[in-house]
């Protein structure tokens, strides 16, 4: 007997040992260049970089037919990968590798990579499945060592549309109208939830928050509360329900004191934020307004700024001290300060083709997105948008936003190109305003030499000498296939 036992331990010793190596090899991957630990740029985007090399998102992958097979760490190739490349003095990227073989997914926007110390952090399809193998609904948040040869997994929710953002301690995502916070530094990843039932979320890629509103707990009070999370995970009351009742008025039974409050906006450089408040009298009263938040988020509301008698749904924020434009049609107007709560300090109207995303502001410009093609114009003069603004197109390729807008990083706009299956592009912004030639993007990942077959009447790339009879070096076969075919000329 005692043998017997003794054996089936053994056995048993054997089969955990199994198990527990298999465990530990479930995200095996060779390393891939050095172990990066620096400062970083472009967090919360597609492409970040760190110590001289470039991480990135290979392409927007499409999760439609996606098995639980080709789901499995390695399994999907260059589809959706994180991949690296060492960046060249003169800008150019060296030879891309896998560095995470997982796809990189999620059905939210404003989606993107984060890296702090020697760890990228990323979301992904999860492995769980239904009773039928088939898999469900659900994200992981993963982290991978820079150099690709360590992998670990910190929560899986059952949600593809999930707002998240990671801070360098913890990360804060939503589910289900709630917020939750994940501490990164403890030696086991848990859950926390910060805040339940809010009703609008504005997440700060700069600030490394998330604001929110959230109603009343009281069922009978009309107004709302406008709050943050920080960074480490704080939940913090800002404009609560009661903040404009004057001192010894009961706001529960004054519907003029009470108000709607919904975010449109957040200016990272002087950390204000903006928002629509709708009173809750008769008269039903619409302002836009926006508020420089003290380093501790505390609320004065002799301190709000009014820049308009309606609601601004879609804004773009040119500071506290400046203005803000209304980007919510194709005419644009700016709005400074309202000096007179009556009268609006209001531009002329600018009426482009069609609406447009700003993007960035550089030398007198405005470079931004317009029917998916990047343009630029000298939109605003002295603060104040200018109706004789003239418009040039800066290139002719086709701007992807499933991810969120494109990032600028040390001179190029790196963007999900809607040309070329998806795949992460980037434009060198060094526009010629004498030729006016339009700049071309670039897969990120790079190109290849192509070998013609011994008949082939075509030419690849012609009239590009950069990329002149190339191929993408880093796509799947059927992206390949595709690419030839767009991009090929028949023989002269």
């Amino acid at each position: 007997m005692k043998k017997v036992l003794r054996g089936v331990v053994i056995v048993a010793l054997v089969a955990v040992m199994l198990l527990g190596l298999t465990a530990c090899n479930k995200y095996k991957w060779e390393a891939v260049g050095p172990l990066t630990n620096g400062e970083t740029q472009g967090n919360g985007t597609l492409a970040v970089a760190q110590d001289g090399y470039l991480y990135f998102v290979n392409n927007v992958a499409d999760d439609a037919s996606l098995t639980k097979d080709q789901n499995e760490w390695g399994a999907n190739g260059f589809n959706g990968a994180i991949m690296k490349s060492k960046i060249n003095a003169d800008g150019t990227l060296g030879d891309a590798a896998i560095v995470v073989p997982k796809m990189f997914y999620t059905d939210t926007t404003n989606a993107g990579l984060y890296i702090y110390g020697e760890w990228i952090y990323y979301v992904a399809r999860s492995q769980k499945t239904d009773n039928k193998g088939n898999l469900l609904s659900s994200l992981e948040f993963m982290r991978t060592l820079t150099d690709g040869t360590k992998t670990e997994s910190i929560v899986i929710v059952e949600d593809l549309s999930t707002n998240y953002i990671f801070t360098s301690t913890g990360l804060l995502y939503t589910k289900d109208s709630n917020i939750y916070y994940v501490d990164l530094t403890a030696k086991k990843f848990k859950a926390t939830e910060v805040v339940s039932e809010y009703t609008d979320i504005l997440v700060s890629e700069e600030d490394l928050c998330m604001f929110y509103t959230k109603a009343s707990d009281n069922e009978y009070v009309q107004g709302n509360n406008l709050g943050v999370v920080t960074s480490t995970g704080t939940a913090k009351i800002i404009i609560a329900e009661s903040a404009y009742a004057p001192d010894g008025v009961d706001y529960r039974t004054n519907p003029s004191t009470l108000f709607t409050l919904d975010i449109v906006g957040y200016n990272a450089k002087d950390n204000s934020i903006y928002y629509t408040k709708t009173c809750k009298d008769a008269d039903a009263k619409v302002a836009t307004i926006g508020y420089a938040l003290p380093d501790d988020y505390s609320f004065n509301k002799a301190n709000e700024i009014q820049f308009a008698k309606k609601a601004l749904s879609t804004i773009y924020t040119l500071g506290i001290n400046v203005g803000i434009v209304d980007v919510s049609s194709a005419t644009i107007a700016s709005y400074a300060k309202m000096d007179d709560p009556l009268v609006e300090n209001k531009s002329d109207e600018l009426t482009l083709s069609s609406t447009i995303t700003i993007l960035y502001e550089e030398d007198g410009y405005a470079y931004y997105l317009e029917s998916s093609k990047l343009y630029r114009a000298n939109l605003f003069v002295a603060g104040k948008v200018n109706k004789n603004a003239y418009e040039e197109k800066v290139s002719n390729v086709t701007i992807g936003t499933k991810y969120g807008a494109p990032s600028l990083l040390n001179g190029y706009l790196y963007y999900e190109s809607s040309d070329d299956a998806t795949y992460l592009s980037r434009i060198k912004m060094e526009y010629n305003e004498t030729t006016q030639d339009l700049l071309k993007g670039y897969i990120v990942s790079g190109y290849k030499a192509y070998t013609y077959p011994e008949d082939a009447d075509y030419v690849i790339n012609k009239d590009d000498e950069a990329i002149k009879d190339k191929v993408p070096a880093c796509v799947t076969d059927a992206d390949l296939e595709t690419y030839i075919s767009k991009h090929k000329t028949t023989k002269e």
